[in-house]
């Protein structure tokens, strides 16, 4: 835990929220508010999180991957997260030491990203206190729903992927569907967005997959994504 201690001299977070990129404003019309839990579910669970957060850290801010062991650094790179500002941290075994560890990271860390270990939900007051303390915001992603109570709930579905052929041809471009609710969002929000798009990167999900058919073409290799 050097890396927490080393950060942990950083000025308090300010009472704003965390941008993120123009794809997702549809979803974050005022961006990453501080002291939220946002859980990131469903099929393309890890992608959404790393998305959500790469603007905020591509500007500066400092995200903790916490007890996330198959975290792809090719796939957070590819979907905006600067790897110069990507720290890793041990989780541990127990949702005990879990929580321990997001504490202590949130002393130095504006963002949080990580996987919630069975039991966590015991655990849920005393990380909501320190979050609350510091400003910062914690990202829960699961295939399932989170069990860890969040204050926003990013749900993606209907994954499609698009490049391959009659058995032939590389996977470049990914259709999600994204639901964005909760207790603290009125109404419900959605967006289709290409995850990553067939140059990598995050869009709105508005080319006709004609047209992406097309573009896959001129783009070589596999995306290696995290699902």
């Amino acid at each position: 835990m050097e890396s927490v201690t080393a950060l942990s001299s950083l000025p308090p977070a300010a009472g704003r929220s965390l941008p993120v990129h123009e794809p997702l404003t549809t979803l974050l019309p005022v961006g990453l508010q501080r002291r939220w839990i946002v859980g990131c579910t469903g099929s393309a669970a890890m992608s959404l999180a790393l998305a959500v957060a790469g603007r905020a850290v591509s500007e500066g801010s400092w995200l903790a991957a916490v007890g996330v062991p198959a975290l792809g650094v090719e796939a957070a790179a590819e979907l905006g997260v600067p790897l110069s500002r990507l720290v890793a941290v041990d989780a541990g075994t127990g949702p005990t030491t879990w929580a321990e560890r997001i504490v202590a990271a949130l002393d130095g860390f504006e963002l949080i990203l990580t996987q919630a270990p069975p039991g966590a939900e015991r655990m849920a007051r005393q990380i909501r206190h320190r979050l609350q303390a510091k400003g910062a915001v914690l990202l829960v992603a699961s295939n399932r729903a989170p069990t860890v109570g969040c204050d926003l709930e990013l749900a993606s579905s209907e994954v499609r992927w698009t490049g391959l052929g009659a058995g032939h041809g590389h996977l470049v471009a990914r259709r999600v569907s994204v639901r964005a609710g909760g207790r603290r969002m009125p109404g419900v929000a959605r967006c289709d967005l290409w995850l990553p798009g067939p140059d990598g990167r995050l869009a709105v999900a508005e080319t006709s997959e004609t047209a992406i058919a097309a573009t896959s073409d001129e783009t070589a290799g596999l995306r290696r994504v995290v699902a």
